[in-house]
């Protein structure tokens, strides 16, 4: 009569039993940096999966390393030390917890760091990694060093050479020294195609240095052209900016920078086997805003507005330039 209950005690029992035993999971022997632990593929270990391995002593809980599966059998499994705590080795009886199956390392020793300061704090047990904590500036990445090209337009903002750093007119004189007619140059410049090759040196992920060198080739207006032509002559004008500008990255698109520059203005005017060459230079200021548009995962397209102002003996040397080209970045970030 009393058989059938101990039968249903006995089985419920059997049952329950491996199940509560595979709640703890411990070391059986280790040796150097491989051990074996009590666990096998019947409870669901796998290769790959990583533990936390502690130490209980009375009421505390001692972090010992962390192993991971590299075997598994039915019943037991190899495991091997990915870290330890300083002068720690792994003992029979340690037990293995919280296991992961996503293992960073970087995150983690991040992570032991600032819950190592919360403990000191709270009086609690602290644990002493072998490896020194990561600072945050050992993980900073600035972006590499970048070379870039660009064309597009220039814009005087007056409808005056001056505009360009050249105000002046031409006399033409006869065979006696006599003036027969005068050229305004001071009206003799469009609208003007511009070309910029530029090198960017990063100082942090934020700011960075552009190193910009600019060619325009000045177009002269069609009616002082043909002036000049009846005169026998003929004109040719151009612009070289040198700068230098501190930039700020706004996000991955936008970009931000003002900075220094100097303007040199050349103009040459030939004609009969003779020729003149007039030259200047003028210092000034320039802001830039630029959009970034990626083409790869080094090359982005960079077009940009950029405003220069430029310190004259008569009124300032006002323009924009309205450009856009590749920008290839090179060395590793």
């Amino acid at each position: 009569m009393f058989r059938l209950p101990i039968l249903t005690i006995l089985f419920v029992i059997s049952i329950t039993a491996p199940a509560a035993a595979q709640s703890v999971i411990k070391i059986l022997e280790f040796d150097k940096n491989t051990g074996i632990i009590d666990r096998g593929q019947q409870d669901g270990i796998k290769i790959g999966d990583v533990f936390e391995v502690n130490r209980y002593a009375d009421d505390f809980v001692n972090w010992v390393g962390r192993v991971e599966v590299i075997a598994v059998k039915p019943k037991i499994a190899g495991v091997k030390a990915i870290e330890r705590a300083a002068n720690a080795t792994f003992l029979k009886g340690d037990v293995l917890e919280i296991r992961k199956r996503e293992y960073d390392p970087l995150l983690d020793k991040l992570n032991q760091s600032t819950n190592g300061e919360a403990a000191e704090e709270t009086g609690a047990v602290k644990v002493e990694a072998e490896a020194k904590p990561i600072e945050p500036s050992a993980i900073r990445r600035y972006q590499p060093i970048q070379f870039g090209l660009a064309g597009g337009l220039s814009f005087p903002m007056n409808d005056a050479a001056e505009s360009v750093g050249q105000s002046f007119s031409l006399q033409l004189v006869n065979g006696q020294n006599q003036v027969v007619g005068v050229i305004d140059m001071t009206h003799s410049y469009l609208t003007s195609l511009a070309m910029q090759g530029f090198c960017v040196l990063p100082l942090s992920s934020k700011l960075s240095v552009n190193l910009s060198l600019a060619y325009i080739p000045l177009n002269v207006n069609g009616d002082v052209e043909m002036a000049l032509l009846g005169a026998g002559l003929k004109a040719s004008a151009s612009l070289l900016k040198i700068s230098s500008s501190l930039n700020y990255k706004l996000n991955d698109r936008w970009q931000f920078g003002g900075g220094l520059g100097i303007l040199m203005p050349k103009l040459t005017v030939s004609g009969a086997g003779n020729s003149l060459t007039v030259s200047d230079r003028h210092f000034g200021f320039a802001a830039d805003v630029s959009h970034f548009i990626p083409l790869g995962s080094r090359v982005w397209l960079r077009s940009f507005l950029e405003y220069n102002i430029f310190l004259d003996d008569g009124p300032a040397i006002h323009s924009l330039a309205l450009q856009t080209g590749p920008i290839f970045s090179f060395g590793k970030p």
